[in-house]
């Protein structure tokens, strides 16, 4: 906005305010004076627009999204503002009262919208109020060392959570995934880290960070840590799985919001990410894992892993983004939840199915290559679970008759890992 009085639509507002929002999410301690100038300037322009606007609906918006931005960065109790933010201080011992005496309740929710606003931010779970306290320790954001944990966990903020099995190092656990040897190294077992509450392993988090050498920075150098054992590594640096660049992104995109909920005392919906994960973690070890050549899933052999590899027909060297099983052609592939289920034909896919279920938000379950499916191509129907809805083949690009099995994102479009638990169900019709 060029000039602070400019008259503005609501859409407009609206835009301005989610602007604002995307801002401060990246801003930090040195950009206070940013924060001041923003929201007074749309304030102002909040206040300039026309009568018909619901003005009182976009001013607690606005207030909101950067109250939610100065309490995390611990200000809400601070003296020692650079800027003069007029337009939150005067609230501040309102918000303090209602903060230590959380049975006093506003006579009016519609005449004190800001306070009770405030009031709400700052009940933060204790979880949240170690958080934030961890990060003023190690001097990052509160805010980034959630969106962290966020990631760590898929979601759910879990101590015992557990990883998938690492070959010679064990299963990690916990709020930032701890191996084994971590654990050791910080004189404690993956079965104790399992057992404590969050609060408490969130000290064992600040000491592995310290103890790495983290002495400040953002959400690189904090997962730097966690990834690599250092905050310095380089953005390139890769698992297998994603890079540390890549990693970062995600976060950003799919867990910073979760962290600003968490540090402001919202309640916390289930993600898809964390709803899928969910029913992994319940399956026995063996089956999180992702398949290896030659591993044997439902008594069939592993052919062709998920991976970079000379392509079977045209000798190029290419990513394959399923699993392939040598299964006989007509081996019955069954419904692992109630769904539906759509048939199709199209090149080297050959004859395939697509799988998906509210079980399973945001899952696209694609097996290939089949002999026989439920429906006809181009056909849609519901299903329940165990039920039989297609037999593996030899249809399309194939040099034999088995299973290519293959997982999508419906929310992002991307390919995703296809662990040994699904090849079991989609063979056995039983939950691994």
């Amino acid at each position: 906005m060029t000039q602070a009085t400019q008259t503005l639509s609501t859409n407009q507002l609206q835009r301005e305010i989610r602007k604002l929002e995307q801002e401060l999410a990246t801003l930090k301690r040195t950009n206070l004076w940013k924060i001041d100038r923003r929201v007074s300037q749309l304030l102002r322009a909040i206040d300039d627009s026309p009568k018909s606007l619901e003005k009182s609906k976009l001013r607690g918006q606005l207030l909101a999204i950067a109250a939610t931005a100065l309490i995390s960065f611990n200000l809400a109790h601070s003296q020692d503002y650079s800027p003069n933010f007029d337009w939150f201080k005067p609230n501040l011992e309102q918000v303090q009262e209602t903060a230590t005496q959380p049975e006093v309740k506003p006579e009016s929710d519609l005449a004190k919208p800001v306070e009770t606003l405030h009031a709400t931010s700052l009940h933060l779970t204790p979880f949240a109020q170690k958080i934030k306290q961890v990060a003023a320790n190690i001097n990052a954001d509160p805010i980034d060392l959630a969106t962290l944990i966020s990631f760590e966990t898929a979601g759910t903020f879990s101590p015992s959570i557990r990883g998938p099995i690492v070959k010679d190092r064990g299963r990690a656990v916990g709020l930032i995934q701890f191996m084994p040897e971590t654990s050791r190294e910080l004189l404690t077992t993956s079965e104790a880290l399992a057992q404590m509450s969050q609060v408490e392993q969130m000290d064992y988090v600040e000491r592995y960070l310290v103890k790495r050498g983290f002495k400040g920075g953002g959400l690189k150098q904090l997962y730097s840590t966690v990834f690599a054992g250092h905050p310095n590594a380089r953005g390139s640096i890769s698992d297998g799985y994603h890079t540390l660049d890549s990693a970062v992104e995600r976060m950003n995109r799919e867990h910073r919001g979760r962290a600003i909920a968490l540090l402001s005392g919202k309640s916390l919906e289930k993600t898809p990410d964390q709803i899928n994960k969910s029913h992994i973690y319940k399956w026995a070890p063996e089956f999180q894992k992702n398949p290896k050549q030659e591993d044997i899933i439902a008594g069939y052999k592993v052919s062709s892993p998920r991976g970079w590899r000379i392509h079977p027909i045209s000798g190029k060297r290419q990513y394959h983004q399923g699993v392939d099983l040598a299964t006989p052609a007509g081996t019955v592939l069954y419904a692992i939840a109630d769904g539906w289920v759509e048939c199709s034909r199209g090149g080297a896919a050959g004859l395939y199915a697509t799988f998906t279920s509210e079980e399973f938000p945001t899952l696209q379950f694609k097996l290939l290559h089949l002999s026989r499916c439920l429906v006809e191509p181009g056909q849609k129907t519901k299903v329940s679970r165990k039920k039989v809805i297609a037999h593996t083949g030899n249809s399309g690009g194939s040099t034999g008759p088995h299973l290519d099995l293959r997982i999508k994102s419906s929310s992002s479009g991307n390919w995703l890992r296809v662990r040994s638990g699904w090849l079991q169900w989609f063979l056995t019709g039983e939950q691994p």
